[in-house]
């Protein structure tokens, strides 16, 4: 029965992995934008969870600081795509999505998800 009520959080802290790919705004994986090309493999795979975040300020490799109110396109603009879940699945989700990424950084850290809880009809 679907009641709309939260469903049980984690009873007990699970470890799991972040991983965390920036990519320049404006790359594209054939006419799409890198990030959501990523984020759709990622939930096709079945992976936990993906969010894309936009780089308001920040400078890389070149040391060129960037800020939101200066950028446009072709100015290094970042977005960070940040996908949890356990460390095998991530490994080889990246060596899937690996040959996509012409110009990127990618970390890995741990991550101990600690509550994790949805509305059993909020998405159908």
């Amino acid at each position: 029965m679907n009641t709309g009520e939260p469903e049980p959080s984690l009873s007990a802290p699970q470890e799991q992995a972040l991983l965390r790919i920036f990519v320049d705004k404006y790359e594209t994986a054939g006419h799409r934008p890198l990030y959501e090309v990523i984020v759709e493999r990622a939930r096709r795979r079945g992976l936990a969870g993906a969010t894309v975040f936009e780089g308001m300020a920040g400078y890389g490799l070149r040391g060129i600081l960037h800020r939101a109110r200066s950028w446009k396109p072709g100015d290094d603009e970042e977005m960070i795509v940040e996908i949890v879940d356990r460390r095998p699945l991530l490994d080889a989700f990246l060596a899937e999505i690996e040959p996509l990424l012409s110009e990127a950084v990618v970390t890995f850290e741990r991550a101990c998800v600690v509550l994790q809880r949805h509305r059993r009809d909020r998405h159908g």
